[in-house]
């Protein structure tokens, strides 16, 4: 539409008429809010990605009713990880052969890690047992998974302190540099004048003297060079 239609569209619902896309063509406007549109893209500038959470999401852990103690600990230590993340654990025993006949091995392990994560999670239900199958399921602590990503956001935030300060630590030595290299160079105390600059006198007498000195000479070298030709005819036949 033309611009003066537009912009009496957006005097009339009280807003601004805003150009939000200046390549296209037409270019693309938006009747909107300025002051709102500007806040919110200066948060979206000013904004650090944190690690995502996955609250909600399942996932699945498997063990054996003979599993070792190392074993049973490494994988609890991975379902504590997940539950801080905000996953939820399934927890699953499964059974093989006669192990069938030792039901009360699984329901002990499954108890066990259910105590031993006590601390990050809380069980949310015991899953009734399909076939060779034992599980049950463990919800996290909406506490621990806060702390967690509280934690998260502070570490984030220092890297992001961290990085702009080396940034404009490297920028303002780059600066400096670009200073020094484009500055004159500067004369020591032993440095030659400048041709097109007069050379101090020391009122004048000194400096006449020398200068009369030095026409003294020049004007002796010919005819010491005159004798010393001759004397070298006289004793050379």
């Amino acid at each position: 539409m033309p611009i003066e239609d537009a912009l009496a569209k957006a005097k009339a619902a009280g807003l601004d008429l805003v150009e939000v896309g200046a390549g296209a063509e037409p270019p693309v406007c938006k009747i909107l809010d300025y002051g709102k549109f500007k806040y919110g893209s200066q948060k979206k500038k000013e904004h650090i990605p944190t690690r995502k959470q996955h609250f909600g999401q399942i996932k699945e852990i498997r063990v054996r009713p003979k599993i070792d103690k190392h074993d049973l600990a490494r994988k609890l230590t991975h379902g504590r990880e997940l539950l801080e993340d905000g996953y939820r654990l399934l927890l699953t025993c499964v059974f093989r052969g006669r192990e069938m006949t030792h039901l009360e091995l699984g329901r002990k392990l499954l108890a066990d890690a259910t105590e031993a994560l006590s601390e990050v999670a809380k069980l949310e239900r015991t899953l009734p047992q399909e076939g060779r199958r034992m599980a049950i399921m463990l919800m996290p602590k909406v506490e621990v998974v806060r702390a967690k990503s509280q934690e998260r956001d502070k570490i984030a935030r220092a890297r992001a302190a961290e990085i702009e300060a080396t940034r404009k630590k490297s920028k303002r030595r780059d600066r400096d540099e670009d200073k020094a290299q484009s500055g004159a160079p500067s004369g020591g105390p032993e440095a030659a004048p400048p041709a097109n600059e007069r050379v101090p006198t020391d009122g004048g007498d000194g400096l006449a003297s020398k200068i009369e000195g030095l026409d003294l000479a020049v004007a002796a070298k010919p005819e010491e060079k005159k004798d010393a030709q001759a004397e070298n005819a006289q004793g050379n036949p």
